[in-house]
């Protein structure tokens, strides 16, 4: 292990300036967000271009079902990294290089669980999320093709999480660079060229992830890598698939959440959009909603997952500073990661409330109906979006300091113990425009609850 105590890019994360590190850490990983955006944002804008807003319907309806396989990704790759990064700042290196296969390990698990669940219970979730006669057999085309990458929609992200803590950001990036990159062409090829539809985009998807997968994993065996995938530590030692599952499974239990929320959200936007909308261009108001909530998150993932690379892009440094003891940087991570995070959020906010057509506009370029209702949607959706950073910055340094119940808990207030009752009491004063109206409401009061719990916090931290 001489070599990774030896290791400069280790070590900055305890001596150098913090800006400077966080900086360093976060911009790739903002990159590779807005890249990861690219497989969700190309499939809908090509999706939309070449089959039409029924294609963007079948996509979002399948979104739970892609959180859950998230969900399993992040078990893993989330609680692996947490352990993983705090033992390498307590120089505890061949416990570091255990937990990193044993993770691999458990990846390749969760993606056989998920496809195997997912292969089976397709249609009958499909329909339970609201799928309509007229959606289904579009979504599950799409979902059944998409299954067949499931082990590259795990290890890929949660792979990508180690190679930043051993001090490879940009690496981690390039990777999620050859893979998103590979999404755009395959895409165009597929749907615009071979006219492929909905099959097409799936096929892309699944093609493009499997390349990134080979380009993650080739950086494991390089003679460079620190700790690299090594059989030797690869037999499953339940005392760290234990830590592992436990700070790993509080953000999975979000995610899962977060697919439950998506699927009543699915129902809900079935349910009122039929009722408040008038059927256009054969389809029904539901499907126009659903339609309308796929753009409308294309748009949003544009602003939530760069501020979600820069965020987590601080958690290595925040992890391995807390496990050396050296409190006044935690503090100075937390702090300027905060600072950095509202600046970045209130900009992009404005950019998008004042050119929301703009933004629209390439998804339905022949639309105008499609075009009005995202309008409205996307802005009663994103009114609250400055608070965002508050609570997500809180959760960070809770799950990057070990203390994972209490990041479940702030993810659990935004999207779940708060924005389930909001999204059954809002429709019922505001029909439609309520069932948008819930996320921002709940982002407030989170962001309300991360201040207090986090101001608790670091006043118990010790200053040095």
């Amino acid at each position: 292990m001489e070599d990774v105590i030896n290791n400069k890019k280790l070590n900055a994360m305890g001596t150098s300036s913090i800006p400077k590190i966080v900086l360093q850490f976060s911009v790739p990983a903002i990159i590779s967000m807005l890249v990861e955006a690219l497989y969700n944002i190309v499939d809908r804008y090509f999706v939309g271009q070449g089959v039409g807003s029924l294609g963007i319907g079948g996509i979002t309806i399948c979104f739970p079902i892609a959180l859950f396989i998230m969900a399993m990704s992040m078990m893993v790759g989330v609680g692996g990294n947490t352990l993983f990064a705090i033992r390498l700042g307590e120089r505890k290196y061949q416990q570091a290089a255990i937990i990193l296969n044993n993770s691999f390990v458990l990846l390749i698990i969760m993606a056989v669980s998920s496809f195997t669940l997912g292969q089976i219970f397709m249609e009958p979730l499909l329909k339970l999320f609201g799928a309509s006669d007229q959606l289904l057999p579009v979504a599950s085309s799409y979902m059944r093709i998409i299954l067949c990458g499931a082990i590259f929609q795990t290890i890929v992200p949660g792979m990508n999480h180690f190679i930043r803590s051993m001090g490879h950001p940009k690496t981690a990036m390039t990777r999620v660079m050859i893979g998103a990159g590979s999404n755009v062409i395959l895409d165009w090829l597929f749907i615009m060229k071979f006219n492929w539809g909905i099959e097409g985009a799936a096929w892309a998807t699944v093609l493009s992830q499997f390349i990134g997968g080979l380009a993650v994993m080739q950086f494991f065996v390089k003679k460079t890598t620190p700790i690299k995938v090594n059989r030797r530590y690869m037999k499953l030692r339940l005392p760290y698939v234990r830590k592992i599952f436990i700070l790993g499974l509080p953000p999975s239990i979000m995610q899962i959440s977060n697919s439950l929320v998506n699927a009543i959200l699915a129902r809900s936007l079935t349910s009122y959009g039929t009722r408040d909308l008038p059927i256009v261009n054969g389809m029904t108001g539901g499907d126009q909603a659903i339609a309308a909530f796929g753009i409308l998150m294309s748009i949003v993932s544009m602003i939530v997952l760069p501020l979600m690379g820069f965020v987590t892009g601080s958690q290595p440094i925040i992890g391995y500073n807390y496990g050396a003891k050296y409190n006044n940087r935690v503090r100075d991570t937390v702090k300027f990661t905060m600072l950095y995070a509202i600046a970045f959020i209130v900009v992009a906010w404005l950019l998008v409330m004042t050119n929301t057509l703009a933004f629209v506009k390439p998804f339905v370029p022949n639309d105008q109906n499609m075009q009005q209702l995202t309008c409205k949607a996307l802005r009663t959706f994103i009114c609250m979006m400055p608070f965002v950073p508050l609570g997500m910055v809180s959760g960070n340094f809770f799950q990057g300091t070990g203390k994972a119940w209490r990041s479940m808990f702030l993810n659990a207030c935004r999207q779940l113990i708060l924005l389930i009752p909001f999204l059954f009491i809002m429709p019922r004063f505001f029909g439609l425009r309520g069932v948008f109206m819930a996320q921002p409401i709940a982002d407030f009061v989170t962001a309300v609850i991360a201040i207090i719990m986090l101001r608790a916090e670091l006043k118990n931290i010790p200053r040095i």
